[in-house]
């Protein structure tokens, strides 16, 4: 199959430039460890559904969970999960649009709140990263109108999605999301720009 991932795209607070400069794209669960939050309050931000931004105590910004509240959520989900397994298998990852028509809907959603997008070189950063790159054929962070079916099989590592395409063969569809389970460089080769909105 071939890649033709030029650009990802990362939609940031504009907040969070300055720790995502210093240490890279995080997970949110990983941003939690960083800021030295409680076992307790961990737990709650990893499995609750976060219906605003949450500052943590390190003035770095976690985005709500609006697009996915927990009744619509269940509805859509499989394999037994429960709406808290889905946010905190969400919040071990750092996710990129494959290109700039995603990034921008989800900009338009935040409002006047101040953003940065970043850009990478797709190709240096999925060579570089690819056993840590999942994929999905969903947007996995929006349960609302008709949501599509999701469960454990929704999300797909990269290598096998390069290899044999989606579980039902299909190999034409694009991603609508790249999901890194790494810390994410924001440093050449693979930074390209990041700009402020």
């Amino acid at each position: 199959m071939t890649r033709p991932f030029k650009y990802l795209y990362h939609l940031a607070e504009a907040d969070n430039l300055n720790s995502i400069l210093v240490h890279g794209l995080m997970s949110t669960e990983r941003l939690l460890g960083l800021a030295h939050i409680s076992d307790s309050d961990r737990i709650t931000q990893l499995r609750g559904h976060r219906q605003d931004n949450v500052r943590l105590p390190n003035g770095v910004v976690i985005r709500d969970q609006r697009p996915m509240p927990p009744t619509a959520l269940a509805r859509a989900l499989d394999d037994g999960l429960v709406p808290s397994d889905w946010y905190a298998l969400l919040n071990s990852f750092v996710f990129l649009w494959p290109n700039r028509e995603r990034m921008d809907r989800q900009r338009s959603a935040c409002g006047a709140r101040p953003q940065v997008v970043l850009t990478f070189d797709g190709v240096a950063l999925l060579d570089r990263f690819q056993a840590d790159v999942f994929v999905s054929p969903i947007n996995s962070g929006n349960a609302r109108r008709k949501a599509a079916r999701r469960g454990r099989g929704t999300l797909i590592p990269y290598k096998t999605w390069v290899q044999a395409g989606w579980p039902t063969g299909q190999r034409s569809r694009h991603p609508a999301e790249f999901l890194f389970a790494c810390i994410v460089p924001v440093q050449a080769p693979y930074l390209v720009d990041i700009a402020r909105f």
